[in-house]
């Protein structure tokens, strides 16, 4: 398939390589005649990347250089990169253990990312996709393991807008939903019982980093007729005690 090219986004692009190619800051004049961007896109282009902070502009020098928004993101990205090779002995042992999916996840502005899986071989089984994002926190086991460690300000700001009813199973009061992560926080993990897929059973257990902050989630998710609730203890043991093994990898000691 053919790509095609955004010509606004290859400027931006080729400001920010040139930037990070020349280490030094660069006036307005030396960029215009690097990369031949007519001077009022140039201008717009800078404009619009200082004030985002993807640019830093010197009042003393007029000059350009990149900005702090970029050290943001790749410090995001290696933190990620990091949680993602200490994790990945650990997930294979418990989808080992399970005998279901294992998935990995992180929470990205205000959505579930899914950065790692590993999928059973079981030939019904549930398909995690590496990439994908899923909003509705309150409907999953993931979900509901990164709501009960976020800060109380987030929390509010999530659900503001009341709680959408995915399934028939999904919680919708924010009230019972608190008693749900109070019951995470004591013990160490949560279940969904088809709250975001009917059918679908999941565990998940917090991550936390060295400094003890959030760093990510890991679950086991699988058909309910495989993850019955009689073994609902056996499953979240699982998952608690990965959760705590990626965790010590990490530096996390309590």
């Amino acid at each position: 398939m053919k790509q095609i090219k955004v010509p606004a986004v290859e400027r931006v692009l080729d400001i920010l390589e040139l930037l990070e190619e020349n280490k030094e800051p660069l006036s307005f004049t030396q960029i215009l005649k690097q990369l031949h961007i007519s001077k009022p896109t140039l201008s717009r282009l800078l404009c619009n990347l200082a004030e985002r902070g993807y640019l830093h502009r010197n009042p003393a020098t007029k000059k350009y250089e990149l900005g702090l928004k970029l050290l943001h993101i790749g410090s995001s990205l290696l933190e990620k990169i990091e949680l993602r090779e200490k994790a990945q002995p650990f997930l294979r042992e418990l989808m080992e253990k399970s005998g279901e999916t294992v998935e990995l996840g992180i929470l990205d502005d205000d959505a579930l990312l899914f950065i790692d899986k590993w999928e059973t071989d079981e030939s019904i089984r549930l398909f995690a996709k590496v990439g994908s994002r899923f909003s509705k926190l309150h409907a999953s086991a993931p979900g509901k393991a990164l709501l009960a460690h976020i800060p109380e300000e987030d929390f509010k700001r999530f659900t503001q807008k009341g709680l959408v009813k995915v399934t028939n199973h999904t919680i919708t009061k924010i009230g019972e939903l608190k008693e749900e992560l109070k019951k995470i926080k004591k013990q160490g993990y949560v279940f969904d019982d088809q709250e975001v897929r009917e059918g679908v059973r999941r565990f998940a257990s917090p991550i936390f980093e060295h400094q003890g902050n959030l760093a990510g989630v890991v679950g086991i998710a699988g058909p309910a007729f495989r993850m019955p609730i009689k073994k609902k203890n056996i499953f979240g043991k699982m998952v608690k005690e990965t959760a705590e093994k990626i965790s010590e990898s990490l530096g996390y000691r309590k």
